[in-house]
């Protein structure tokens, strides 16, 4: 089982790179970058919403959503900033380097999350193997900006 979350891990990798180019694609094709990012979320929102419906997964009553804590619920907006670093960095950037960046600030941030056991994760110490990953992840974004 664990080998399969890595494998979909790595296939959420691709499609990340994947995404800038498909929402570039289409920003070109429509000419509006805000219209863009709308059509990608309503894709999305369709998507995801006939998936629950096809694995019968029932809507959730109201004292789960009470639980939630307050942050749980940003996750749409940061999901916005990355439609929209699609659309306005990537054809800047170049493939490469956007998505260079976005797994090594992702990761840095991660190491964070996980060493301080914030926002649910546990606790998972950023020792020196881990730092000096992180650092070697920076120097590389450093070379694909550079070359």
């Amino acid at each position: 089982m664990y080998l399969l979350f890595l494998l979909f891990a790595v296939a959420a990798g691709v499609t990340s790179a994947l995404q800038s180019g498909t929402n570039n694609a289409l920003q070109k094709a429509l000419g509006t970058q805000l219209w863009t990012v709308s059509i990608v979320s309503l894709v999305t929102l369709t998507v995801s919403l006939l998936l629950s419906l096809a694995t019968g997964e029932r809507l959730p009553n109201g004292a789960a959503v009470a639980q939630a804590p307050w942050w749980a619920w940003t996750g749409g907006v940061l999901g916005i900033v990355f439609v929209l670093a699609t659309v306005y960095a990537s054809p800047r950037l170049g493939a490469g380097l956007f998505v260079a960046l976005i797994v090594t600030a992702s990761t840095v941030a991660a190491l964070v999350l996980d060493h301080f056991g914030w926002m649910g994760f546990e606790i998972h110490q950023a020792g020196i193997a881990r730092i000096a990953g992180a650092a070697l992840m920076i120097t590389g974004v450093a070379l694909i900006a550079i070359f």
